[in-house]
């Protein structure tokens, strides 16, 4: 099959992602990668696994507005966040990428723990308590402190996901 990965990256964290994800497919299916800023036209590929980094519980904007252009084709999300995908966030994160899934010949969705920007941790410091309550603010700074890059294992894991989900596709 004739796959297409697109993915946005602002720190390089969805960028690592997309290439492992790259390298384990690419002995079983004719695959491409591309930066978003980048896209081909999505027509001439069976599949499209589209990767971002994460904005306020969901795909960043360019990603998300990409997503919706997106017709007839088998497709799957990655993504990385500042939050361990076991926490809370992360498990609102996983239920709104299902959502954006709904309706879709769904490869399903995978995310990954990433590294916050520091600039967006400085931007976090200078929000003031009529914007954001001080608690949800200092809690938001402790995770974006605490945030990693993803390990070469948790790489590997997405990566292996989307293989076996395009298994099944196998003729």
């Amino acid at each position: 099959m004739k796959g297409l990965i697109i993915y946005s990256s602002k720190t390089g964290n969805t960028k690592r992602m997309a290439e492992k994800i790259y390298e384990v497919l690419k002995d079983e299916h004719q695959m491409t990668i591309k930066d978003i800023r980048d896209a081909p036209e999505v027509e001439q590929f069976d599949f499209i696994l589209l990767g971002a980094w994460i904005d306020r519980g969901t795909l960043e904007p360019k990603t998300l507005k990409f997503l919706k252009t997106i017709k007839n084709k088998k497709i799957g999300l990655f993504a990385t966040l500042g939050a361990m995908p076991d926490s809370e966030h992360g498990r609102k994160v996983i239920k709104n990428l299902e959502d954006l899934l709904i309706d879709r010949d769904s490869l399903g969705q995978y995310i990954c723990p990433g590294l916050v920007d520091p600039k967006m941790i400085e931007k976090l410091r200078g929000i003031t308590g009529l914007v954001v309550p001080k608690k949800i603010k200092e809690k938001m700074i402790e995770t974006s402190l605490a945030s990693r890059e993803a390990s070469e294992e948790e790489l590997e894991e997405a990566a292996r996901y989307f293989a076996v989900k395009l298994n099944k596709y196998k003729k």
